[in-house]
């Protein structure tokens, strides 16, 4: 067997070919020569090969061409119900994910299955697609993903609300000062920037954190969108759509804990300028006429 496509556990093939450029090989072992053809997988298989095939649960049922049956061409695909278009397993170029292995929760090619997942417990991927889009688990993902945009949806309007909020509680504040200013003398327009600028201050740093959870959201948005497309385009394949959904499976878990990272930073620090009433105290001594006084220690969401 050649080094490029040696599977842990298999012993030295005897079958390796010395003859004609003619001979057909196996397609997991392409130095060795091929003894069976499987027509549900449509593949040339080595002794070995054929022995493990023969083994395991996931293809122990397949229908194998051997002796006079052995096709010395590769013959065409079989008619299914509907075509399974497999992917390229990405540890294995020359091999496509069949098979998902129950124990780690892995989709995995034939060599795969030879090197990882040998004494695991494996299904046949086109033998279970169509229970699956039928099943609880990919309706679940489906309202996941529904659910996860309608929560989008509504936290980028408590940001918007929040954002109008602090803009108008800003005004607000700042034209109180100005109110107070006029009943104190000069020192009143020092304070008063000295203030302004604090209200500032905290004006950029909830901004920049709502600015921030907006893009944020937006970027999750952009995540649903793109994994609602993966499953469309497989809408009418049960076997690709198996494998994208069980990829969109991991990545909403992560991108649901971002959502709840997210929706609970969403609020912005109120506060309120409180007139001193030792102002005429406060102007004679030089200190500041007034402070910023927080409604709630903590975060408000209209």
């Amino acid at each position: 067997m050649a080094e490029a496509n040696e599977v842990e556990g298999r012993k030295e093939s005897t079958d390796v070919d010395d003859g004609p450029a003619s001979v057909i090989y196996c397609n997991v072992c392409p130095a060795v020569k091929a003894t069976s053809f499987c027509e549900d997988c449509h593949e040339y298989m080595c002794t070995e090969c054929t022995s493990y095939h023969k083994r395991i649960t996931a293809t122990r049922n397949h229908v194998l061409m051997t002796g006079d049956r052995f096709p010395a061409a590769l013959p065409p695909l079989r008619q299914m119900k509907q075509p399974f278009i497999f992917e390229k397993c990405p540890d294995h170029s020359l091999e496509e994910i069949k098979f998902y292995c129950q124990r780690h929760n892995a989709l995995c090619c034939v060599a795969c299955n030879v090197s990882k997942h040998e004494q695991c417990s494996k299904a046949y991927i086109p033998d279970i697609a169509d229970e699956f889009k039928n099943g609880p688990e990919f309706k679940s993902l489906n309202t996941d993903i529904q659910d996860s945009d309608q929560l989008i949806v509504k936290s980028l309007a408590d940001i918007d609300n929040c954002l109008r909020a602090i803009d108008s509680l800003r005004a607000d504040q700042i034209e109180k000062l100005r109110k107070y200013r006029e009943k104190i003398i000069e020192y009143l327009n020092k304070r008063e920037r000295e203030l302004q600028d604090e209200i500032q201050e905290m004006y950029d740093k909830s901004t920049v954190l709502l600015r921030e959870l907006q893009n944020n959201l937006q970027t999750c948005k952009s995540d649903i969108k793109d994994i609602s497309q993966k499953l469309q385009l497989h809408e009418q394949n049960t076997c690709g759509l198996y494998i994208a959904a069980k990829r969109a499976l991991a990545q909403m878990t992560k991108l649901q804990c971002s959502l709840q990272e997210i929706t609970e930073k969403i609020g912005y620090q109120r506060y309120t300028v409180m007139m001193d009433s030792r102002l005429q105290k406060i102007v004679d001594d030089h200190v500041g006429f007034a402070d910023i006084e927080l409604v709630i220690a903590g975060k408000t969401v209209l």
